[in-house]
């Protein structure tokens, strides 16, 4: 897990040079809001079987003072649930098994939904890690907010936990911002500023309309944009080529396999303008900078196993958002983008550059768009049992394609605040299951605690040796 006071979160490195159309290829048809609708992802989250606890996501709001009584957090959340429609509603399978799931409405016990409990021991992580396997009934809606106190002096946490058939990243900064304010008065939440902001860069886009072009000009310009997209798929071409190929099935490594019972959550703190200067000196952008963090944590945890590193990459999966700007909606809009992590480097700037190189390359590859289109078409045509065969039954495969998952989620630039507290950190929480057992932001099983710990320590390791050659 890797956040910062402010700002400094994963965010997607692979932009995109084609038009937004291209981006959503194939998905823009399904925009239009339906509250009840469950899609593939949705569904194949609920089908997942887990050793123990659901696949849950969520986020760690982290405070310094004392936490607002219970009844104030419950009526701040309970302001929400008119704008939040799968806050208050439950999953429900289809009597046939063939049609795809639903959602339905359902009234939210706010008592059982959101409590409170003072840590008595072990802190905040090992709190965090026993929540992440606690149950949750599928017969009322799947999330809930635990309020922390007692870890440690004048400190509090509120933990949102949702079921990850419930939202993706973007979708649970969407849904966890409508109780964020961007101000100690709450006039405007957080995902209020993020819909104005993506309204806003529309517009810019946009530019003036000139309503005196003719139908030839109309024509015209269309044309161009064609040839102009056009071009811009061919010359992505080896790009997404190169980028699907590190996705080849392969055996799995000693980094992947099925997780063994029990969670383990960590987190640090990073300095957003630390991380940035390092990254200016070398060429880099923040998250170029956390990528080869984490590939040096890796080399650590690879280093401990006594492997040999010379030439060696760890294939890793950055989820990529499929939503457009400003989409609020709670669900699963999501593609992928294989990196491999260059651990046979030792050299922290050539680590960096070779990280570099790779997002260089992804911004002009269109292999989330295909990923994505493969996944719409596996929406349309397969039944609904055969999806929770495979999906209750392959979860093995996954290691067979990648070894990790490095999450990219979007965090706010500017100070935020809940029940008129400054939000201190905001960090997301990451599932894991299938043939992975760790993934980034750092949660793992309880049986590779001590890799976890090393894997944390060489991220951090990563960044101080970038910002250690950057610029005072």
């Amino acid at each position: 897990m890797v956040a910062a006071g402010q700002g400094l979160y994963l965010r997607s490195p692979f932009g995109w040079t084609l038009r937004e159309s291209l981006q959503h290829a194939g998905h823009m048809a399904d925009l239009a809001e339906d509250p009840t609708r469950m899609n593939l992802i949705d569904s194949l989250w609920l089908d997942v079987k887990q050793t123990e606890g659901p696949v849950a996501v969520g986020a760690v709001l982290e405070f310094e003072g004392r936490a607002p009584s219970i009844d104030k957090i419950r009526e701040r959340v309970d302001e929400t649930l008119v704008h939040a429609p799968r806050l208050r509603q439950k999953p429900e399978h289809s009597r046939t098994g063939i049609l795809q799931g639903k959602w339905v409405d359902d009234n939210p016990d706010l008592e059982q939904h959101v409590t409170k409990r003072k840590i008595s021991k072990g802190g905040l992580e090992a709190e965090i890690s026993k929540l992440l396997v606690m149950p949750m009934d599928t017969h009322r809606p799947l999330w809930d907010i635990s309020v922390l106190t007692g870890y440690a002096p004048g400190q509090w946490a509120l933990v949102w936990r949702l079921h990850h058939a419930v939202a993706d990243g973007e979708g649970v900064t969407m849904l966890v911002g409508r109780t964020i304010d961007m101000s100690p008065d709450g006039m405007v939440t957080m995902t209020d500023a993020l819909v104005a902001q993506a309204d806003a860069a529309r517009a810019a886009r946009r530019g003036p309309v000139d309503v005196t072009l003719d139908a030839g000009d109309k024509l015209r310009t269309a044309l161009v944009g064609a040839f102009s997209d056009a071009a811009a798929i061919a010359a992505a071409t080896p790009a997404t080529v190169r980028a699907l190929l590190r996705m080849t099935p392969a055996p799995p490594t000693e980094l992947a396999g099925t997780p063994s019972p029990g969670r383990d959550w960590r987190h640090i703190h990073l300095s957003l303008s630390a991380v940035k200067a390092a990254g200016k000196q070398n060429g880099a952008t923040v998250n170029d900078v956390i990528m080869a963090a984490v590939t040096n944590g890796y080399r650590k945890v690879l280093l401990s196993h006594g492997e040999d590193l010379e030439g060696r990459e760890v294939r890793a999966v950055m989820p990529v958002s499929r939503r457009t700007p400003g989409d609020t909606r709670s669900n699963n809009q999501v593609s992928a983008m294989p990196i491999a992590l260059p651990v046979g480097i030792g050299d922290p700037q050539k680590r960096l550059k070779r990280v570099v190189k790779q997002t260089q390359q992804g911004k002009k590859s269109l292999a989330p768009a295909v990923l994505g289109s493969m996944q719409d078409m596996a929406t349309k045509i397969t039944p609904a049992p055969l999806q929770e065969f495979f999906v209750s039954h392959g979860g093995w495969a996954t290691a067979w394609v990648t070894d990790t998952l490095v999450t990219n989620v979007r965090g706010p630039q500017q100070p935020t605040y809940f029940c008129g507290q400054e939000i201190k950190y905001l960090s997301p929480i990451i599932p894991i299951g299938g043939g992975l057992r760790t993934v980034v932001g750092i949660t793992g099983d309880s049986a590779h605690a001590s890799e976890d710990a090393l894997l944390l320590a060489g991220i951090q390791e990563g960044i101080d040796e970038l910002v250690a050659g950057a610029p005072k």
